[in-house]
């Protein structure tokens, strides 16, 4: 493992683990001994295993800041909202991620545990406010807060698809045509149909 911060390949290593084994099947020992350090690492860094487990899956979703996701004011809310979708698009599709953060997160929405409480008030909640908020600018006004929370699952339910079942997508549309082979244009294609749905020019 090439990280050198110790609390680093403590989160990579025991990421890797609880995505193969589960938070029961994996061990603290197998962890430390896969990020080559001792047990007075995890004790520093996060006390217990229970915690580790809660670190390590926010690590995998918390990796960066909403600073990408910020616009001048006068911005396009089209604009916005397609800058979501792709940026959502890029991070979650991105080919250079370990396919353990995938399966690390599927173990944990199909077995919520405290580790999805503290995900959702610390990363999903403010996203979900940023994508609330542009559709705020788009829906007509009155539109009650309901519809506005369902429209916007719709939007993010288009995404974590390709997501989480990129192997379905994959042997159904074939090499030739297969989405994934240029991500740029499936997220153009998400951004097109949300705008069409939402009868909002395209960005």
């Amino acid at each position: 493992m090439s990280v050198e911060n110790p609390r680093e390949r403590v989160l990579e290593a025991a990421g890797e683990i609880f995505a193969e084994k589960g938070f029961k099947g994996a061990t603290v020992r197998e962890i430390i001994d896969r990020a080559d350090v001792n047990i007075a690492a995890v004790n520093y860094y996060f006390r217990d295993k229970e915690r580790l487990y809660i670190e390590a899956v926010k690590h995998v979703a918390c990796v960066d800041a909403d600073e990408h996701l910020a616009w001048p004011r006068g911005t396009p809310a089209a604009d916005k909202l397609a800058d979501f979708i792709r940026y959502h698009v890029a991070r979650l599709l991105d080919p250079h991620k370990p396919a353990w953060h995938a399966r690390l997160m599927m173990r944990e929405l199909s077995q919520p545990s405290d580790a999805c409480t503290e995900l959702v008030r610390e990363y999903i909640e403010p996203k979900s406010k940023i994508l609330g908020g542009i559709l705020e600018e788009l829906l007509p006004e009155g539109t009650p807060r309901s519809r506005r929370a369902l429209t916007a699952f719709s939007i993010m339910g288009q995404i974590l698809f390709y997501s989480t079942h990129k192997p379905i997508v994959s042997l159904l549309m074939g090499e030739q045509d297969d989405p994934y082979a240029d991500t740029k244009v499936l997220a153009d294609h998400i951004v097109r149909f949300t705008l069409r749905a939402l009868a909002q020019p395209e960005a």
